[in-house]
């Protein structure tokens, strides 16, 4: 009977221990299957698509493909605001605004709720490009800013010469994150300033252009005054009888008038700037600001 009642209880404990360790694992799996949902709602609102180039029309080879790549892939994780960089064929009959939009929304670009980020996409059948902006991007790149990408990159795309159109477009998109960054974002109140190598050395040679003339210049003016001697009294400037007063009068010659400029209020965009114009994306992407050109 003892026996009985010891071998019972060994079993009650047996099966509650296994009760327990199963409550413990279930409690586990929950566990693991909320921080891997966790995980990846997190993948989808702090992390854009990793490819940042999807030349599907093929102007780029291997290494300028990875070189652009790795860049915009840096501008992007720096200042979390996607910056992406898209070639097709076609746009499949759709203009390219609204073909631009759609690319960007369902390729799952762009960072945070907002999915914030810039696109340029290149359609090739119809020679035409547009810059899409979304998110925080709208503010960062305004319709001047577009203007000025527009300007900086159409004569490259018009030569073929894309590595270096799509080079220029990462550059600038990279100074007009870093200067929103700072709070002054480019716009009509605050312009953008050219700053190339080249500008610097024009810049330089200009400036030793001009102190070799200026040297130059010193030279002859000094050899044509070496037989000039220094006189002691201003009559040892004028000619004796040269110089007679016959008449003398007050003259009225000018005034000083101060003017204060008043001070006006301004209204506008950010900063008092131009800002930017939107419209509603289509795939249900919300708002998007942007810019189309031809090449």
């Amino acid at each position: 009977m003892w026996n009985g009642k010891k071998k019972d209880a060994r079993d009650l404990l047996s099966r509650q221990s296994g009760l327990r360790g199963q409550n413990a694992a279930k409690a586990a799996a929950r566990l693991g299957i909320l921080l891997l949902l966790s995980v990846c709602c997190f993948s989808l609102c702090a992390f854009a698509n990793d490819v940042k180039v999807a030349d599907e029309a093929g102007l780029l080879d291997y290494e300028e493909e990875q070189e652009l790549q790795e860049r915009l892939s840096e501008i992007a994780e720096e200042y979390q605001s996607d910056v992406v960089v898209a070639t097709v064929n076609s746009c499949e009959g759709m203009d390219v605004q609204s073909f631009t939009d759609r690319y960007y929304y369902e390729n799952g670009y762009g960072y945070g709720p907002e999915i914030d980020g810039i696109i340029l996409l290149v359609s090739m059948q119809e020679r035409r490009f547009h810059l899409a902006t979304r998110g925080s991007a709208i503010d960062t790149f305004t319709d001047y800013g577009l203007e000025v990408i527009d300007e900086e990159i159409t004569p490259y795309l018009s030569d073929g010469e894309y590595a270096k159109a799509f080079e220029k477009f990462a550059d600038l998109a990279e100074e007009f994150l870093e200067e929103d960054e700072e709070g002054r974002p480019f716009d009509t109140n605050h312009t953008y300033k050219k700053r190339t190598v080249e500008s610097g050395v024009y810049f330089l040679f200009a400036l030793g252009i001009g102190l070799f003339a200026a040297v130059v210049t010193l030279i002859m003016l000094h050899q044509q005054l070496r037989s000039v001697r220094v006189k002691n009294e201003a009559r040892d400037y004028v000619r004796s009888g040269s110089f007679r007063v016959t008449r003398a009068n007050d003259i009225f010659l000018y005034r000083t008038v101060s003017r204060s400029r008043i001070q006006q209020d301004s209204s506008g965009g950010r900063g008092g700037g131009g800002g930017s114009m939107t419209h509603s994306a289509p795939g249900g992407g919300g708002r998007a600001g942007g810019r189309s050109g031809s090449f």
